[in-house]
């Protein structure tokens, strides 16, 4: 995305736009569902994107917060 900026000025670096939602529900088994999503923007078409990051059970909620941490570590590689 590009911004309009005085001639001879450096235009600023694009931020990356990303909004992550994180979901833990705890089910009748004693288990916790963690579902993970993001919207991304798409830069070159101008419209924001779904993904679906993570749809898991965990049997702890340490083990969804293990789920979660790798997946927003992912994200941060990624971007």
């Amino acid at each position: 995305m590009s911004f309009d900026s005085p001639a001879g000025a450096q235009t600023p670096a694009p931020l990356p736009l990303q909004f992550v939602h994180i979901e833990i529900t705890p089910l009748v088994d004693g288990n916790y569902s963690v579902n993970m999503q993001a919207t991304r923007l798409d830069e070159v078409h101008l419209e924001f994107v779904g993904e679906d990051l993570a749809h898991e059970r965990a049997s702890s909620l340490d083990a969804a917060m293990t789920i979660i941490r790798d997946n927003v570590a992912f994200l941060a590689t990624a971007a």
